[in-house]
Formats: structure tokens, C-alpha cells, sequence
């Protein structure tokens, strides 16, 4: 019988999709209302109603990557350029 696995990996897709797409996410909120282009309260609202969705799909693809580095490279990027961005906000850099 052959045994053929799902996916390859399986303790590290599960600490990227439990730890890694939850720091990803919460990270991105703060990245995103100094580049959305809306008023105030949108800038504030939109991601956060888009949280949940934001961390579903990096939780999804945790799992549905064809590698397993894929999508810590992917979250990485993320986190490092939403950081950015805040940082830049906050520290009144214009750009």
C-alpha cells in the first residue's frame, strides 16, 4: 500500500500556520493604514474587518504551499515591509 503524505513538514507548516500567520497578521494592521489611501476611519476600520480573512488565507497557505519555505520566505517579507511602514508612520518619515 502506498503511503503517500499530504504535505512534507508537518510540525513547521504547523507552527507557520498557528504562530507565524497570527504575528503576520497582527503586524499588517498597523502596515496598512499608513498606505490606504481612505479617510481616517477607513484607514482604521478596513484591516480590521479584514483581520480574520488576512490570517485565514496566510493559514491556508501554510498548508496548500507546494514547499514548505514558501510561505515562511512570503510571511517574513510581509512582516519585514509592514514594519517598515509603521515604523516610517510613526516616525513621520515622508515616502
Amino acid at each position: 500500500m502506498n503511503m503517500k503524505r499530504t504535505f512534507s513538514a508537518t510540525k513547521r507548516r504547523h507552527l507557520m500556520a498557528c504562530l507565524l500567520a497570527l504575528i503576520t497578521a497582527v503586524v499588517m494592521i498597523p502596515g496598512m493604514t499608513t498606505y490606504l489611501p481612505f479617510a481616517m476611519e477607513e484607514q482604521i476600520l478596513i484591516p480590521i474587518m479584514l483581520f480574520p480573512f488576512i490570517w485565514a488565507g496566510l493559514f491556508i497557505y501554510a498548508y496548500m504551499a507546494e514547499k514548505a519555505w514558501q510561505p515562511f520566505v512570503v510571511m517574513l517579507v510581509i512582516i519585514l515591509s509592514h514594519a517598515g511602514l509603521s515604523f516610517m508612520a510613526l516616525s513621520g518619515a515622508q515616502g
